[in-house]
Order: structure tokens, then sequence, then C-alpha cells
């Protein structure tokens, strides 16, 4: 798939340090190229920047996400706790949602994460039609919980 850089996405990262904007910006590029056509939306919600994507534009229904955190990003599996994952490098211990901390952006050229990420495409909520690939952005109410400036 091949998706513009959303603007939006840019504005959010400012307030992260400059690494953590390379990197997350890196990943999303590496990850917009190994997904089919989906739907981006770009986050600005409470706690993280960062973009998921579904085949609709249902919250519930994305299946993967890279939230930004100060000093990495995580690749989170909205179903991950039902993949596969021999090695067992799927973190979390909630109901569903699991992922994995990504520090470089050639992170995404591990052959086992894109098994996961086929796996997440595959158990996803699918549509009947084909899908359009595009962004849309979404800002939650309140207060940001940000990096603090050095």
């Amino acid at each position: 798939m091949t998706l513009p850089e959303p603007v939006e996405f840019v504005e959010f990262l400012a307030p992260y340090p400059v690494a953590t904007q390379t990197l997350a910006r890196a990943l999303r590029q590496r990850l917009v190229e190994l997904l089919p056509p989906c739907i981006e939306t770009i986050w600005d919600a409470t706690n993280t920047v960062g973009p998921s994507y579904g085949f609709t534009e249902k919250n519930a229904d994305h299946f993967i996400h890279l939230p930004a955190y100060t000093k990495y990003v995580n690749i989170g599996f909205t179903q991950g706790a039902s993949l596969t994952d021999p090695e067992g490098r799927l973190q979390g211990s909630g109901a569903k949602i699991r992922h994995i901390k990504l520090t470089r952006a050639e992170d995404l050229d591990d052959p086992y994460i894109h098994d996961l990420i086929r796996q997440a495409v595959d158990s996803a909520v699918q549509v009947p039609e084909p899908v359009e690939a595009r962004t849309i952005v979404r800002v939650m109410d309140g207060p940001k919980r940000r990096p603090k400036p050095n």
C-alpha cells in the first residue's frame, strides 16, 4: 500500500524527542509498504500519538497500531493474544492486545514480525468490497500526556 505521510502525524509527534519522531515516521512508512490497502487512522490520543490500521473506519476493527512513546515505538496487535508466537516475543497480559517494542526502523525487516503482521491482517475484520487506501485523523479530547522537554 502507498499513502503519503500526513502532515498532522508530523505535527502530533513534535513534542517527542527528534530520534523518536524519526523512528515513528520511518516505522510508519515501512508498515504502510507491508500492508494491503486499508484505512490508516492517525491518533492524537491522551497517552500517545500513532497510526492504527483496519479495513473499516471502526476503531474496534483496527488490527495493528504503532504508538510512539518517549524513547521507542510499539507495534501493537489488537488480537495479539490469539496470534501464533512460538518465540514468545509478544508482550502484554491483557485479554487481547499484545505488542513488541521497536527501537530501530530495521526491526520491521524481521521475517518473524512480518509473519505476525500477516496473521494480524488475516484475522482482521474484512469487508466484501476492496478498500481504498486512505488516511483519517482523530484527536481525542482532553489533556495530552507528552514527553517533557529536556
